[in-house]
């Protein structure tokens, strides 16, 4: 089937899927001021792209399922002929009308109709200023390898190299992989495809695995310092155990942010929930962020059965250092791997029965939070809350 026949059939496949008034039914949680903005269903499609470790494209982390050919970076297939293809155009008309479409946005489409904060919302405030007309994508979100020096509990293969070396035999083969940034070449072109749009950008955002522990991200770091690009924001989501020349280097950067993944500041849960790490080099290393960084640095508490009833602890003590602070929920994000053959069922609070959601709702609601009055503080109160109407 040639690519054309190919788009068109997709683009069939969106509009017989679209569900109606998805803006409209999501409004009620958008901080936005500006109403015409409101009536997007979702910024992503006009503002960012995602890619992944086996190079597939997609607005977001959470709509890389099934992804068609014409998504995935090739050497043949540049970033930009992914952002200008019919499936994402069409996939903006459809944003633009304030609907979605619901198998490719299957993840935020089940949150609205639970009528819980889509991720969705996130990309209200992502790319910089919001326009329906980027030539170019505003923000890319690079994970590039899942090369990490820890082995989280709450993690799996896909994320953490650590995991692959311990997998059994008998798991399927297709949870395991290489990355396609891990091998020389490919990093290469990959890197020359981005330095092609670099000075059109407004930020580069790595995940991981552990950014500061992958070849491929330091590669794409010599580009820009070879390139210079004004004003282009850099953020980074590491676990905080990496503190070398280059890394000092990046938090005297202007426009450089940090997030620590960071779930649990206890000396006794913590090494059992980021296993491989150590708490006090990584509180050590947080204060040589804030004495090195001009901006707020983040921390982001993913979530899980051993740490949930931590939350106001970690928000009180972030309130507290003024850092910002963040949650994520235990998910596969678009990934078709179940939670069995990741060996993560356990560990999901959202996964839990009404009666222990109840219970936990009523803690986290009666729970006392430190404040000291700033606007941060306040935002970080605000998240919080917003974890709670999740658990509704």
């Amino acid at each position: 089937m040639g690519k054309h026949t190919f788009a068109d059939a997709q683009i069939i496949k969106f509009s017989n899927s679209i569900e109606h008034n998805y803006a409209k039914d999501i409004k009620h949680f958008r901080s936005l001021e500006n109403n015409n903005e409101k009536a997007v269903s979702c910024w992503a499609p006009f503002q960012a792209m995602h890619i992944d470790k086996k190079a597939n494209c997609g607005p977001c982390p959470f709509s890389l399922t099934d992804t068609p050919d014409m998504f995935e970076w090739r050497p043949d297939n540049s970033l930009l002929d992914i952002w200008n293809n019919p499936i994402m155009e069409r996939m903006r008309d459809i944003h633009l009308e304030g609907d979605i479409n619901r198998v490719w946005c299957k993840y935020c489409n089940n949150s609205r109709d639970e009528g819980k904060p889509p991720s969705s919302l996130d990309f209200d405030h992502i790319g910089g200023k919001l326009s329906l007309n980027h030539s170019y994508p505003q923000e890319l979100e690079l994970e590039l390898s899942n090369k990490c020096n820890y082995m989280c509990n709450a993690c799996s293969p896909w994320c953490s190299s650590k995991h692959m070396e311990k997998l059994p035999d008998y798991v399927p083969n297709d949870i395991r992989f290489s990355s396609v940034f891990d091998d020389p070449e490919m990093i290469k072109i990959f890197v020359e495809d981005l330095r092609s749009i670099i000075h059109h950008m407004h930020r580069l955002n790595f995940t991981g695995g552990e950014p500061f522990a992958q070849r491929p991200v330091y590669e794409i770091l010599k580009m820009i310092n070879e390139e210079n690009p004004k004003d282009l924001h850099i953020h980074f989501t590491t676990n905080g155990s990496v503190m070398n020349g280059m890394v000092k280097k990046l938090a005297a950067r202007p426009n450089t942010h940090f997030t620590i993944s960071l779930d649990s500041i206890d000396p006794i849960k913590y090494p059992l929930i980021r296993v491989n790490g150590e708490l006090d080099n990584v509180l050590s290393n947080i204060d040589i962020y804030q004495s090195l960084c001009t901006g707020v640095i983040g921390c982001s508490f993913v979530i899980q059965r051993d740490n949930v009833y931590d939350l106001p602890k970690i928000v009180s003590w972030c309130n507290e250092k003024e850092i910002i602070f963040s949650y994520h929920i235990m998910s596969r994000m678009g990934r078709r791997d179940s939670w069995e053959s990741l060996g993560l069922a356990e560990h999901r609070v959202e996964g839990q029965n009404s009666k222990y959601l109840n219970k936990l709702r009523k803690y986290l609601l009666s729970a006392k939070l430190e404040s000291t009055g700033s606007i941060l503080s306040g935002k970080n109160i605000e998240m919080y809350h917003q974890y709670i109407e999740r658990i509704k």
